[in-house]
C-alpha cells in the first residue's frame, strides 16, 4: 500500500521506469498529481508491472497508488478482453488431487495447466496438488486496474488454503507468492501456514540429491516475473540454485531490478509496443551469450517463447531445467 509519509517526491520511481520517459520534474509532477488525486499521465502509460516498487529505495509503494487510481478513474489500459482472461481463473473448476500425505504440498493456482506435463517426474512425485478457482490468488488483476478484486478475495482463498490442513504450501506461481506474503500482511490477513516459494523447493531438492544430478554448464538469461517486484529477496536462492545445477546466469542489462516485462498485461491493448519490448528483452538476453532463458511464469512463457526460439534461444521453464539435472527427458 502507498505510504505518503515515505514518499519524498524525488521522482526516481518514474524517471527509472523503463516504459516511459520521463525527466524528474515531469516525475515529481506526476507524483504530487497522484497524491492530490489529479489527472496523470503515468495512469494511461503503466503497464502495471511493479517496478517502481521496487525502484523506491524509501518503500513508498508508488505503484500501489498508481494502481490505486487506477481503478478509481478508470485511466488504465485495461480492456474487456483482458478482464475476461483473468474472470476465467474464477471459474476453473477447484480440484486436489490428492498424493503422499507425508509429501509437500503445492498450489498452481489457475496456470498450472497453461503448459503440458510441467509436474511430472521426482521432483513432484507423491505431491498433493491444488488447482482451480478455490485456490485462485487473484493477484493478477493488478494488471487490469482492479488492484480492489485481490483484496476482497484474498482472505477467502487463504482460508480455502487453511482447511488443507498443512503448516506449509508451496507455490508454483510468483503471483500466489507475492499474494500470501507480502499483500495478505499489507491487507493485515493471518496466513496461518507458510508459503514455499516453488523457487525454494527446487533449491532444497537439488541441495538434498546434489550426488545423483549432473550440471548443465549452461549459460542462461532470466525472465524475471512482475510479481518478484514484491518478493526480491527470493532472487538470492534463485542463484543459489543455479549455481547448484551449474548454469550461469548472464550479465546483461534487462535483468535483477532492471527486468523488462513480457509484455502480457498490455497484450490486448497495444500489441505493436509489447513486440519492441520482447524484442528488446529477447536481443538482450542473446548479445549478452545466453543458449536459453528461464521462466518462472508459465504466462511469461506462453508470450516470449516463440521470439526466444526465433532468435536461436532455447527456453525452458524453471521446474524443465531440474528435471533436466535429474537427468530426466522432458
Amino acid at each position: 500500500m502507498f505510504d505518503e509519509s515515505r514518499c519524498d517526491l524525488c521522482g526516481e520511481c518514474l524517471v527509472k521506469c523503463q516504459y516511459v520517459d520521463y525527466s524528474h520534474k515531469t516525475a515529481i509532477n506526476e507524483i504530487k498529481a497522484l497524491i492530490e488525486g489529479k489527472d496523470a499521465e503515468v495512469l494511461i502509460e503503466c503497464i502495471t508491472c511493479v517496478a517502481c516498487n521496487e525502484y523506491c529505495g524509501k518503500g513508498a509503494g508508488p505503484f500501489d497508488l498508481i494502481n490505486l487510481r487506477q481503478e478509481e478513474t478508470g485511466a488504465s489500459f485495461t480492456t474487456d478482453s483482458a478482464i475476461r482472461f483473468m474472470d476465467m481463473g474464477k471459474m476453473l473448476p477447484a480440484k486436489i488431487v490428492k498424493g503422499d500425505p507425508d509429501k509437500p504440498v503445492m498450489s498452481v493456482c489457475s496456470v498450472g495447466d497453461l503448459i503440458p506435463h510441467l509436474f511430472e517426474g521426482r521432483l513432484f512425485e507423491g505431491m498433493t496438488i491444488l488447482k482451480g478457482k478455490d485456490y485462485f490468488c487473484h493477484l493478477g488483476y493488478i494488471h487490469t486496474g482492479m488492484e480492489s478484486t485481490l483484496r476482497k478475495n484474498i482472505e477467502r482463498v487463504v482460508n480455502n488454503l487453511t482447511k488443507i490442513s498443512t503448516d506449509k504450501i508451496i507455490f508454483f506461481h510468483d503471483d500466489c507468492y507475492s499474494a500470501f506474503t507480502k499483500k495478505a500482511m499489507e491487507y493485515e490477513i493471518d496466513v496461518p501456514f507458510k508459503p514455499i516459494h516453488i523457487i525454494e523447493y527446487l533449491r532444497d531438492f537439488i541441495r538434498d540429491h546434489q550426488d545423483e544430478i549432473e550440471k548443465l554448464n549452461m549459460k542462461i538469461a532470466y525472465q524475471r516475473p512482475c510479481a518478484s517486484r514484491y518478493t526480491p529477496q527470493k532472487d538470492l536462492i534463485l542463484d543459489e540454485l543455479f549455481e547448484l545445477i551449474g548454469v550461469e546466469r548472464v550479465k546483461r542489462k534487462y535483468d535483477g531490478i532492471d527486468a523488462l516485462c513480457c509484455g502480457a498485461p498490455i497484450a490486448y491493448v497495444d500489441k505493436e509496443r509489447v513486440f519492441k519490448i520482447q524484442e528488446k528483452n529477447i536481443k538482450d538476453a542473446k548479445d549478452a551469450g545466453a543458449e536459453a532463458i528461464i521462466f518462472a511464469c508459465p504466462l511469461c512463457a506462453m508470450n516470449l517463447r516463440d521470439k526466444a526460439k526465433g532468435s536461436g534461444l532455447d527456453h525452458y521453464m524453471i521446474t524443465e531445467l531440474c528435471r533436466l539435472v535429474l537427468g530426466e527427458k522432458i
